[in-house]
């Protein structure tokens, strides 16, 4: 492909920087703009965008990447000889049983030949990715597909019907085990929604309905309250966190992790040791040589720090560091496992979500905050939790069962200050608990949040600073707390909540929080902070006098 290139490739790629331009210069629909476009490394260029297919011109065109062949002719081009002589198409395919082997691939796969017709529209064949144009004639991909049944019925919703059939991208990821060190991927765009399971579409046939849910996400939880619109008192309360398991895996990843950082940082001291100065230890053990009057040894692991300027920027840039084969290779695994954690943990998020909403519905809302500024206080409860993430898979959740998520603004509704009665009680954020002197509720703070979001009203549904609680709605979840004895009453009204001494602002919500229905011990939460200071005598007292003293 470096040798190949086309005016159609050369104007697509320069769309796609404009369009990285046009994102960064004007906010897109929900106000927001992207940051500045960057240049990147080789390493970094991923994607090889392709034209789309166009569907309304009488002649058909497809410029660049085009995808020829038909799911069909792929089946009998490489049937697997076990398959049933019935199946003859992709939709019988699909109706197979799981376990059963479709297809038999051979290791190499061969390109397709070209038709006589010498036009790749009336290939009807083996699939196949074919850019066309280019002086040494056409490059012909052939195309794998999974062997299996379990995953046809997911290519015949993509693959059977090739009028839907729009654009094609080229996509290599890092893979040292792969030729090359890239492993190549074909990114195939359609004229349809996403796939369905049967599972998936059974579940969404079931979620409830004229449910209110509200979201409260915060550092290290997900705290979920719903309830029927016509039965308020009904009401539904749920809070994720992450489990012991979950914290383990991620420490020992964490570890992992930090051991390939520095087994990186030893590969490149040892490669570059002209840029790095020797440590502290070092340089005492060839001050004691020199005093005695030994030769001085070769530092082949430098550890002090690199050779840089004044103002601390490298006297050499990092980019042009010699690098071995091992780091390279470790440098590999690395993003190769990050990834995979990474699609993990969004695979996870889905499947949270679609646990909530079969819960409590599919008519959310949360509070309209951006997470990624709470990053710089607590990163790594973030990294570990990812509340982004989950509110996001709930958006696509709701969305894809046809309901609706709202974001509110924080500004007008404070629901974090608020009670259900509608007095505003301030907390401080090391305060988990919330109680109202007012009417005695006394409930987690964060179920108290979430319960105050279901009872939001929007004026603009598109504008979340048209916000504002229901108080009136919240009152009767107020009963519903009663009567699941979330409140009180007379009985603990003035039973003393954790102290907020116990625990910086600083370290979100990890702590353990006890349920509402259980007394917490402890002084009360909304107790004012020490007053800033002198915290001696104060001078409007005389000072004690000091007998004798010079």
């Amino acid at each position: 492909m470096r040798d190949h290139l086309t005016k159609a490739v050369g104007l697509h790629v320069a769309d796609e920087v404009w369009e990285t331009i046009d994102r960064h210069l004007f906010a897109d629909v929900s106000g927001r703009r992207h940051g500045p476009p960057r240049v990147g490394s080789w390493w970094d260029f991923t994607r090889i965008p392709g034209r789309a297919r166009s569907h309304t011109k009488a002649t058909q065109t497809w410029e660049t990447y085009r995808l020829v062949g038909t799911l069909d002719g792929h089946l009998a081009a490489h049937r697997h000889p076990l398959l049933p002589g019935g199946v003859h198409t992709a939709h019988q395919a699909a109706d197979q049983p799981a376990g059963t082997s479709i297809l038999a691939q051979p290791a190499r796969l061969r390109p397709p030949a070209r038709p006589v017709s010498k036009s790749w529209w009336d290939h009807t064949g083996a699939l196949a990715v074919v850019f066309t144009g280019l002086p040494a004639g056409d490059l012909v991909f052939p195309v794998r597909l999974p062997s299996g049944a379990g995953q046809w019925a997911h290519l015949a919703h993509f693959l059977a019907d090739r009028s839907i059939w729009h654009k094609i991208d080229l996509v290599r990821v890092g893979d040292r085990k792969a030729p090359g060190g890239w492993r190549y991927y074909a990114h195939l765009l359609i004229h349809r929604g996403g796939y369905q399971s049967p599972a998936t579409r059974d579940r969404r046939s079931v979620i409830p309905a004229g449910r209110r849910a509200g979201v409260d996400a915060n550092v290290s939880n997900l705290s979920v309250a719903s309830f029927p619109a016509a039965q308020p008192e009904h009401l539904a309360v749920e809070q994720i966190v992450c489990t012991d398991a979950q914290q383990k895996a991620a420490a020992r990843a964490a570890q992992r992790t930090r051991a390939r950082q520095k087994a990186l940082d030893r590969s490149r001291r040892n490669t570059n040791t002209d840029q790095y100065d020797p440590s502290v230890r070092q340089q005492k053990r060839a001050q004691r040589r020199a005093a005695k009057a030994l030769p001085a040894r070769q530092i082949t692991n430098p550890g002090g720090a690199r050779h840089a300027r004044a103002d601390g920027v490298p006297l050499r840039a990092y980019r042009h560091d010699e690098l071995s084969q091992r780091y390279q290779r470790t440098r590999c695994d690395h993003a190769a496992d990050a990834r995979r954690d990474s699609q993990a943990k969004q695979a996870r998020a889905a499947q949270v979500a679609a646990r909530i909403v079969a819960a409590h519905g599919n008519t959310i809302t949360v509070e309209d905050c951006r997470i990624s500024t709470w990053a710089r206080l607590w990163g790594k409860r973030i990294a570990l939790f990812s509340p982004g993430m989950l509110v996001t898979a709930l958006q696509t959740e709701c969305e894809a069962s046809g309901g609706q998520f709202y974001r509110a603004g924080t500004h007008a509704t404070a629901m974090s200050q608020h009670c259900l009665c509608g007095a505003r009680v301030p907390k401080a954020l090391a305060q988990r608990i919330h109680d109202c002197s007012r009417c005695g509720l006394h409930a987690a703070r964060d179920t108290v949040s979430a319960a105050l979001a279901a009872c939001v009203e929007f004026a603009d549904p598109d504008d979340p600073r048209t916000a504002r609680v229901d108080y009136r709605l919240a009152h009767a979840l107020r009963d519903g707390l009663a009567s699941q004895q979330e409140w009180e009453g007379s009985v603990n009204r003035h039973q003393p909540p954790p102290s907020p001494d116990g625990g910086s602002a600083r370290t979100g919500s990890h702590q353990p929080v006890a349920p509402a229905e259980q007394a917490a011990p402890g002084p009360p939460p909304n107790r004012p902070r020490p007053k800033r200071g002198r915290r001696g005598t104060s001078r409007k007292q005389p000072a004690p006098k000091l007998i004798g003293a010079a």
